[in-house]
């Protein structure tokens, strides 16, 4: 996966460059150059919260990182219930709260960096 930096187009790193790197030049974050379509969007609906984040980064990732290591990368980071609570009919909330400390949020968004 090839990202750039929404600051400085011209500085274009790797997904794993861009973990280790943290913000790029100018404090510009990375974003994906592409983002291919998934085949089977409704599969994913299926599946618990794990499985299904492990499906789509290593989607995004490609082949930067197997697959195996991505889903043990998520297993290990969600290790706490993430709860979906439904707002009303079709809409839902990702409750932030839940998890092993009253900050829960930053642990649906950086866990998985410590592996890369």
């Amino acid at each position: 996966m090839q990202l750039h930096n929404l600051k400085d187009n011209s500085q274009k790193v790797s997904f794993v460059e861009a973990v280790k790197t943290g913000l790029g030049r100018n404090q510009g974050v990375f974003f994906p150059e592409s983002l291919a379509p998934m085949a089977d969007v409704d599969a994913l609906l299926d599946m618990d919260f794990v499985m299904r984040s492990s499906k789509i980064l290593s989607h995004l990732i490609g082949d930067e990182l197997p697959s195996s290591t991505v889903a043990d990368m998520v297993k290990n980071a969600f290790n706490f219930p993430v709860k979906l609570v439904e707002v009303e009919e079709n809409t839902y909330c990702l409750e932030l709260f839940h998890g092993p400390t009253p900050v829960s949020y930053t642990h649906l968004t950086l866990p998985t960096n410590r592996e890369v």
